[in-house]
């Protein structure tokens, strides 16, 4: 008997209940396919990849498809074509293709700030400013990265592209490689890569997770969609929240799920990506609108409707409400 109730509990602690499982197999000639794609091999973007291990879409009613996108442009492309239903990107595109006349709206967020991003120099490195004349890896123009990057530049009086010059690389383990090879000065990369560089002394010259609100990891839909697909929607909030709670709570399970998605062999820099992302995840996914607000003035330049949208018209929380409504988080946590 003690022996049963061991195994019961170690099925919960990977995330999964006998009911759960129970609800999938019965539900399953019902589920609702869903195309739900990931930006970059992050710990930030980790709530999806648990949900999905744990067998949460399924318990929802939803047959998530998880893929592995490179770039955010080419993630928003593909999303406002119709290929895939969710993005998990950065708002920032979103809020771009928003104001470009596309019908893409942020449903919920993961993280509010960017936590575990960071802008890392060469060894000989030791400030923003030392970038004057050099050049800095982007994942793609239109990217978080580059949002991120030039808010930086500008905070310490350097122009983009004029005084630093802005390199598109294609992805987060690429900036990684131009680091080493010297390909750019600076770059963006987020944890566990910036371990990596830290141990062969790469400086940290600007750590994002800190003041600003900006909001890292949401979900981001088309309107249409959210017409065509309410319900599997609706079923997936309900697994990216309850993902949220596993991410927060069960690291052991966490870090296979982290190890599996990053490609990362080594427990120490996997437990480190845990507890840099963990502590700042979202219990109720809200957005911040401040972080909205941010985008809207880094766009104002180049977008003159920005100047004069609200964030709220962005954002849709809709789902999110209805759980909070629901009682569900309470029950939840």
């Amino acid at each position: 008997m003690k022996k049963k109730i061991l195994n019961v509990n170690s099925m919960r602690i990977l995330g999964f209940s006998i009911l759960a499982l129970v609800a999938a197999q019965d539900a399953g000639a019902q589920l609702q396919k869903l195309k739900f794609a990931y930006v970059s091999p992050s710990g930030a973007l980790a709530v999806p990849w648990i949900a999905k291990e744990a067998g949460l879409f399924e318990k929802n009613g939803v047959e998530a498809e998880l893929i592995f996108i490179r770039g955010a442009s080419t993630m928003i492309q593909t999303l406002v074509s119709g290929d895939i239903d969710v993005a998990h990107v950065a708002a920032n595109p979103a809020v771009e293709a928003n104001l470009g006349g596309a019908d893409v709206v942020v449903l919920a967020t993961a993280l509010n700030r960017p936590v575990g991003f960071y802008m890392m120099g060469q060894p000989g490195v030791k400030s923003v400013e030392d970038l004057r004349g050099g050049r800095v890896g982007i994942t793609r123009f239109g990217s978080a990265t580059d949002l991120l990057s030039r808010m930086a530049l500008r905070q310490f009086n350097l122009s983009p592209d004029r005084d630093v010059a802005i390199i598109q690389l294609g992805g987060i383990p690429e900036i990684a490689a131009g680091l080493k090879a010297k390909v750019v000065k600076a770059g963006f990369v987020s944890a566990p890569l910036n371990l990596d560089l830290k141990e062969l002394g790469f400086n940290v010259l600007v750590d994002f997770g800190r003041d600003l609100f900006f909001p890292h990891a949401p979900l981001i839909v088309r309107k249409a969609t959210m017409k065509q697909k309410d319900q599997a929607l609706r079923g997936t909030m309900r697994a990216f929240a309850e993902g949220i709670k596993i991410y927060r709570t069960q690291r052991d399970f966490s870090v296979k799920v982290l190890e599996k998605y990053t490609r990362t062999s080594d427990h120490k820099k996997l437990v480190q990506t845990y507890d840099t992302y963990a502590p700042f995840l979202e219990r109720i996914p809200y957005v911040d609108l401040k972080g909205i607000e941010n985008i809207l003035a880094e766009l104002a330049p180049r977008h003159s409707a920005a100047k004069s949208r609200k964030p709220s018209e962005f954002v849709d929380h809709r789902y999110v409400k209805e759980l909070q409504d629901s009682g569900f988080f309470r029950s939840l946590y």
